[in-house]
Order: structure tokens, then C-alpha cells, then sequence
């Protein structure tokens, strides 16, 4: 028996389909509108079982648009069995569809959609001062463990959450959050090492309500470990796993077969810290670098010169284009600092 992840190409966004051979079947995030149809609906018509789980990581559209359109399709909809995703109030009192207050756009959309269509949903998906209350089982073989978004951040997510409010704060500050200003990048990666150890460049630094808001959890599956970070605060994921008991020393840390890199790999959603917690040879980045100038190639140099990193490193992309462009051939890079980079739609474990 075995799990799979398929990771779609999702534009500048997430999709990801979790499938184990004992049936249980989990989509986390559905990128863009056109996701659904170009990749989505092929996987959920050939997986095997009921979806047992959607997971909407926050309210971005390059994470809600494709999920939109799988509530919109009268067919694949009754697939699902549960659904996490936190509307703007507690409550889940949202607007009607004949009003003028659309406040959050496509997130009251698809809050409208959850209510409308009766999907069975669970609204406040954030950190209890329980660690059991955390814990959360789906079908027969997999335990999700949530390391985010604290009760805080969903607060501050639902004050905001207006229409001139959230999609100024959130959505479009979400322009601002990348590097570099080219896709293309020959900078060296040591030279980005020691610019960050000469304080010329900040990781982990605060980020927007939306991805502050964003669901983070430990994927476990026959005691392997999968870190999923949606696009969440690095500081709030390494506060969760110190409450966990997770530590820098070598015999505590986290071991996971890989990460899901927060926000696309941008260095605001990453830092030394969360390194020295876990222990990782693989890091996967999803996006196909179109919007918002992701990913940052400082990311990977934080990696790539941690102190604690295991020898080989795999760097997994699901867009071939982003490879070249950020570890371009005739700088050898790989050989260097002793990495792999590798485009990739599945990965089984």
C-alpha cells in the first residue's frame, strides 16, 4: 500500500491531490479557474473512492478559483465528503446571492457555493490550546496535524474582510511580496547567502492577512511525515512545531519526506529557524512563475547553506520553465552546492 501526491500545473498557484491505494482521496487548494478543467477533473474521474477531503488553504484566488468550479459542476461536487474553509464569519452568515455586498469576492462566492449546494464543511479550522483538538483523521490511513492558522490571524482575516478592505490589504498586496524583479536569475547563491548574513536581505518577514490565515498541517500516512504550508506565516508554523516538540537538536526534529514550500518559495514565507526544525532532503515549489515574481531564488539559497541540511537536496518543481530560469544550465550550480532540480507532476511514497 502507498500514497501519491499529483501536483497540478495550477498557473501561479496550489493543486494537489493526495490518493492512497486504501482509497482515501484528499484535494488541497484548486489554483486557478482553469485548473479545474485542464487537470482537476481527469484525476477525480479516475481516482479511486469519494473525495474525502477539501482543503481551501485561505482565500487567494490562485488557491480558490479552480475549487470554484468544482462546487460549480453538479456531478464531481456530490464526490466530496467534507470541506474545510474558513468564511468570513464564525458563523458562516454570508451575504445572499441577490445582494450588492460581495465583501471577500471569490471567498464569499465560494462560501455561498458550501451553503447552496449543502456541502457538508467545517468553518474554524485554526489552533486550539489542546494539542488533540489539532488532530484531525480522514478516511482510514491518513492523520492531518494542523500547525496553522492560529485563532489571531483568522480574526484579523474576518475584521478585514470587505470588499474594499481585503482585496486592497490582502489580495493585492500579494503583488509586493516577491524578489527579484526578473524570472531570469544568474545571481549566485552564495553571493544571496551572504548578503542575508550581512542583513541585506530579511526572511520570514509579516505577510498579508490572507496568507497569514493560510491552513498549514502535517500530512501522515504509515508514519511518514508530508508538510504542507499553504501559503502560511513561517513564525506561526515554528511556534506549532516547538508546541509540538520539535526542537533544533538532532533527535527532535521533524522528519518529513518533503515540504511543500509556503507562499511558492518566496523568502518572506521561509526562514533559518524552520530549517533547523525539521529534517528534509526535498522541497517542492508550485508555481509557474507568471505572477507576483515567485519564487524567490534567496529561498533556495537558505536551504542550500543551512547548516543542518542533509547532504543531497531535491528541488521539485511542477513547471519545467522555472528550472532554467532560476538555476540557468551553464552555471552548474547543482554540482556546487550538490543539488538536483526536477520537474515533477507526481511524487509516491
Amino acid at each position: 500500500m502507498g500514497i501519491e501526491f499529483e501536483f497540478f500545473e495550477a498557473g501561479c498557484g496550489d493543486s494537489i491531490l493526495v490518493s492512497t491505494d486504501e482509497g482515501t482521496n484528499i484535494l488541497i487548494d484548486g489554483g486557478v479557474a482553469s485548473t479545474y478543467e485542464d487537470a482537476i477533473t481527469y484525476s477525480l474521474d479516475t481516482m479511486k473512492g469519494d473525495l474525502d477531503l477539501v482543503v481551501v488553504t485561505h482565500i487567494d484566488t490562485d488557491h480558490i478559483c479552480g475549487v470554484i468550479e468544482l462546487l460549480n459542476d453538479k456531478y464531481r461536487r456530490n464526490l466530496i465528503k467534507d470541506f474545510w474553509f474558513n468564511t468570513a464569519s464564525e458563523n458562516m452568515l454570508i451575504m445572499g446571492q441577490d445582494t450588492n455586498e460581495i465583501g471577500g469576492g471569490h471567498g464569499n462566492l465560494l462560501s455561498y457555493f458550501i451553503r447552496s449546494r449543502d456541502i457538508s464543511h467545517k468553518n474554524n479550522i485554526y489552533l486550539k490550546e489542546n494539542i488533540s483538538d489539532n488532530i484531525f483523521y480522514i478516511g482510514k490511513d491518513i492523520k492531518l496535524t494542523l500547525l496553522s492558522p492560529t485563532k489571531k490571524a483568522l480574526k484579523e482575516l474576518r475584521d478585514s474582510w470587505s470588499e474594499n478592505d481585503i482585496l486592497k490589504k490582502c489580495q493585492g498586496g500579494s503583488v509586493q511580496i516577491g524578489g527579484y524583479t526578473r524570472l531570469e536569475d544568474r545571481r549566485e547563491i552564495d553571493d544571496l547567502y551572504n548578503n542575508y548574513k550581512n542583513n541585506q536581505i530579511k526572511f520570514g518577514k509579516k505577510d498579508t492577512y490572507t496568507n497569514n490565515s493560510s491552513i498549514a498541517f502535517i500530512l501522515n500516512y504509515k508514519n511518514k511525515n508530508f508538510l504542507f504550508l499553504g501559503d502560511s506565516d513561517i513564525n506561526d508554523i515554528n511556534n506549532s512545531l516547538k508546541y509540538l516538540g520539535y526542537s533544533e537538536k538532532k533527535d527532535k526534529q521533524l522528519q518529513v519526506e518533503f515540504v511543500k514550500l509556503s507562499h511558492h518559495g518566496s523568502k518572506k514565507n521561509i526562514n533559518d529557524k524552520f530549517l533547523s526544525l525539521i529534517k528534509c532532503d526535498t522541497f517542492v515549489t508550485l508555481t509557474d512563475g507568471s505572477k507576483y515574481k515567485h519564487p524567490d531564488k534567496e529561498s533556495y539559497s537558505l536551504i542550500l547553506n543551512h547548516s543542518k541540511r542533509i547532504k543531497d537536496i531535491n528541488l521539485f518543481f511542477n513547471y519545467s520553465q522555472l528550472i532554467n530560469k532560476k538555476f540557468p544550465r551553464d552555471m552548474n550550480e547543482g554540482v556546487q552546492y550538490n543539488f538536483q532540480t526536477n520537474k515533477i507532476s507526481t511524487l509516491r511514497f
